[in-house]
């Protein structure tokens, strides 16, 4: 090594990392805040399409990115609602008809059903054979949409969120 090599520029090892790409224990900038991925869910949603949805953690706020790629990367921040929040009802109209409805009412807004779908959900690298079979239903109105998802006979989880843009998200990097 001469000495101008000494002085010379450093090799960079930053590799820009998109949401995409993130892991379980990334830090992420998104909201004015730093948040850490707890976990990691990995959707197969039948015929080769795929999502992947991480818990964030800001320390004293909990959130859900989903980011699908359909020909564009879809990015979807969402928080947990809970079923009895949306209508107490809900829960056991979707048992007894098998189906949710075609639209909700929630927060006095209307909320229009756009897609309804089977998949399969793994958590971080669980093996295949252990991911969980569900079936999901995606309501929208002109600003958020409600998500409801349905685990075996008379399980359920909700969720309420809104479609960001990817640059909304920054500075990811691993732990």
């Amino acid at each position: 090594m001469g000495l101008f090599d000494f002085f010379g520029k450093k090799k960079e090892s930053k590799v820009d990392y998109t949401v995409a790409e993130m892991n379980l224990g990334f830090m992420v900038e998104y909201f004015l805040k730093t948040w850490e991925v707890k976990k990691v869910y990995h959707y197969d949603w039948g015929n080769n399409f795929e999502s992947i949805e991480y818990l964030l953690d800001s320390g004293d706020e909990k959130c859900y990115l989903s980011v699908e790629d359909n020909d564009e990367l879809i990015c979807m921040v969402s928080k947990k609602l809970e079923m009895n929040a949306i209508d107490p009802k809900l829960a056991s109209q979707i048992v007894s008809a098998d189906d949710a409805p075609q639209q909700l009412v929630f927060e006095n807004k209307t909320y229009h059903r756009k897609s309804s779908g089977q998949g399969y959900c793994g958590e971080n690298d669980d093996d295949e054979e252990n991911w969980s079979k569900f079936v999901n239903w995606v309501y929208e109105n002109e600003q958020d949409f409600i998500s409801i998802d349905r685990w075996g006979e008379e399980e359920f989880s909700a969720a309420k969120g809104s479609y960001v843009k990817e640059f909304e998200f920054s500075n990811i990097l691993p732990k």
